[in-house]
């Protein structure tokens, strides 16, 4: 039987779960955040060995993994024991700190695959005009992730919204405002809606038809055709991204548009509360998997990485890789 916590409406509105709720979602957040650390660890140890770091787009892929991995190695060791011990373990101070970095991460992770979508319609649209895409472009897109990431995820610690206990009542996340939450956290919740969620999602895939468009014009060469590849696999990326982010999304609408419209906080279904995390972290292993499914260049070097071994690809492949990677 569900009983409520012990405290007031907008320090902690949630309700205890059954407690094999709680132990299956601690044991999945530290199965897919190991499993994530490992692969995205195995990626950043390919871009040291191999040196695909001098391939500009391959920055950004670079970028999308540090949030993937700072992702897992923020959750699994703190969330995924919390829940099995059915409360945060970490004390106050170190659960506002995890909500912080929980909060910039995942701001980290949306602008980082629209960085990554909008690189390849600027590839496109500049080749069509002779013109390339400089370094300084990049980092300007890198540096953009990191300040949006810290200016949305900064404001709760100062009274400008909240950071309490989630769904589960196991870690700390973003409280959505409440009908005694003052003006202050209800004008960094529509602008972080707006900037984090609505604008990124609308912007990725307009500039996905746009790539596509321009990429089916104009590129026909073998090496455009690895561009090409390339472009479709970040939009799998994405769309399988956004798809696991979705419970996160229906959770945060159910939690707070009935609040607006209607002037209560409905109760959490307790299999969308256990959902959403879960899939949210199994979102950071989808970029390596998409390179090893779909860039044949990544793929060949995160399989050869050791041993510099090409032979994934035909002979005149591997010998273009391996002569670029040197």
């Amino acid at each position: 039987m569900q009983t409520l916590f012990d405290y007031n409406e907008d320090e902690c509105p949630w309700y205890y779960f059954d407690s094999s709720y709680k132990t299956l979602l601690g044991a999945c957040l530290i199965v897919f955040g190991v499993f994530g650390v490992l692969l995205n660890a195995w990626l950043y140890a390919t871009f040291i060995h191999s040196h695909l770091v001098i391939f500009k787009s391959h920055v950004l892929v670079l970028n999308l993994c540090t949030a993937s991995l700072g992702r897992n190695l923020l959750g699994f060791p703190f969330a995924g024991p919390s829940a099995i011990a059915k409360r945060w373990l970490f004390g106050p101070a170190c659960c506002q700190l995890f909500a912080f970095m929980n909060q910039f991460f995942g701001v980290f992770q949306m602008i980082a695959l629209f960085a990554i979508v909008l690189e390849r319609y600027l590839l496109a649209r500049y080749y069509r005009r002779e013109k390339s895409v400089y370094f300084r472009y990049y980092w300007t897109l890198i540096g953009v992730c990191w300040m949006i990431a810290v200016i949305f995820a900064a404001p709760p610690l100062f009274g400008y919204g909240m950071y309490s206990c989630d769904a589960t009542g196991t870690v700390c996340a973003l409280l959505w405002p409440s009908l005694n939450s003052g003006a202050r956290q209800l004008g960094f919740s529509v602008p972080y809606v707006i900037v984090c969620g609505i604008l990124p999602t609308v912007g990725i895939f307009f500039f996905m038809g746009k790539a596509i468009r321009l990429e089916r014009i104009y590129y026909r060469s073998e090496q455009q055709r690895d561009e090409k590849r390339l472009t479709k696999c970040i939009h799998i990326l994405c769309i399988t991204t956004l798809a696991l982010w979705i419970p996160a999304a229906v959770l945060a609408g159910w939690q707070w548009l009935p609040l607006l419209l209607y002037g209560y906080r409905p109760h959490v279904p307790q299999v969308l509360a256990l959902f959403a995390p879960i899939a949210a972290e199994a979102a950071t292993s989808v970029p390596v998997l998409c390179y090893l499914t779909g860039d044949e260049r990544l793929r060949a070097a995160l399989l050869g990485r050791m041993r510099k071994h090409y032979a994934l690809l035909h002979p005149e492949r591997a010998k273009r890789y391996r002569r670029s990677i040197y």
